[in-house]
C-alpha cells in the first residue's frame, strides 16, 4: 500500500510537472478570421494633425505572411518627452531623431493581435465583453491588456464621422511617465487612437487613420 501511494505520488507531480511545461510551450491560440484588408500588403497609416510632438510618419504594411502582417514604421521625434518614452522600447531602431521598427499583427474582421516571438496577444476582439483581458511576458514583463469600455452611441470623432468604439487599458510595459496605454478600436476602421495616460494626471491621445477599412 505504501509502495503503491509513492508511485501515485510521483505520477501526480509528474502530472504538474508536465503540465507546466505544455503551458511555457503553448503560446496563446492565434486570433480567427478573415483577412482584414487594413492587414493587406501597401495599406498606409496616417495620424492626426493634433500630434505636434512627431515629425515625418511613414507607416504601411510591408508584407503580408500566413495570416501576419508586418507593419514597417519609422517616426521623426523632435519632442524630448516623446523621445525619453520611446528609448524606453528596446527594440527600437535609431538614426538620430528618427526611429524605425516593424511590428507583426494579425488584423481580421474579428480583432486584431500583436505577434511576438514570446507568444500572441490579442488587442481586441470586437465581440469581447467588458472585463475581458490578455496577457503576455514580454523581455520579463507581464503586459496586460483588458477591455475596458464599450460605447452604445456614435460617440468618438473620427474625421468626419462620430462612430462606436471599444477601449482597451494596456499596462505593464513600464514606460517612463506612462501610467498605461489605451487602445481606442472600431469594428470598421480598427485601430482609430492610442492614448498616453501619464503619472502627472495629464493623458495624450494620437489619432490612427488606416486608407483601408473592414
Amino acid at each position: 500500500m505504501k509502495k503503491l501511494t509513492i508511485l501515485l505520488a510521483i505520477a501526480f507531480f509528474g502530472f504538474l510537472y508536465s503540465c507546466s511545461i505544455i503551458e511555457d510551450v503553448i503560446k496563446p491560440d492565434k486570433l480567427s478570421g478573415n483577412q482584414s484588408t487594413i492587414g493587406e500588403v501597401g495599406n498606409v497609416f496616417t495620424l492626426g494633425s493634433s500630434v505636434t510632438e512627431l515629425g515625418n510618419v511613414d507607416a504601411k504594411v510591408a508584407s503580408l505572411d500566413d495570416g501576419v502582417s508586418s507593419i514597417s514604421i519609422s517616426i521623426d521625434i523632435k519632442n524630448a518627452k516623446a523621445r525619453e518614452i520611446a528609448k524606453a522600447i528596446p527594440d527600437l531602431n535609431w538614426d538620430g531623431d528618427k526611429v524605425s521598427v516593424t511590428r507583426k499583427y494579425r488584423i481580421t474582421d474579428e480583432g486584431i493581435q500583436s505577434v511576438h516571438d514570446e507568444g500572441n496577444l490579442t488587442m481586441v476582439k470586437y465581440d469581447a465583453k467588458i472585463g475581458d483581458s490578455y496577457s503576455l511576458k514580454m523581455n520579463g514583463k507581464t503586459v496586460k491588456r483588458t477591455v475596458e469600455y464599450k460605447s452604445v452611441d456614435d460617440e468618438y470623432a473620427y474625421g468626419f464621422y462620430d462612430i462606436k468604439v471599444m477601449k482597451v487599458k494596456e499596462t505593464g510595459r513600464g514606460l517612463p511617465g506612462v501610467t498605461n496605454l489605451e487602445y481606442v478600436l472600431n469594428h470598421k476602421f480598427g485601430l482609430v487612437g492610442i492614448v498616453l495616460n501619464f503619472e502627472d494626471g495629464s493623458s495624450k491621445t494620437i489619432p490612427l487613420y488606416s486608407r483601408n477599412e473592414n
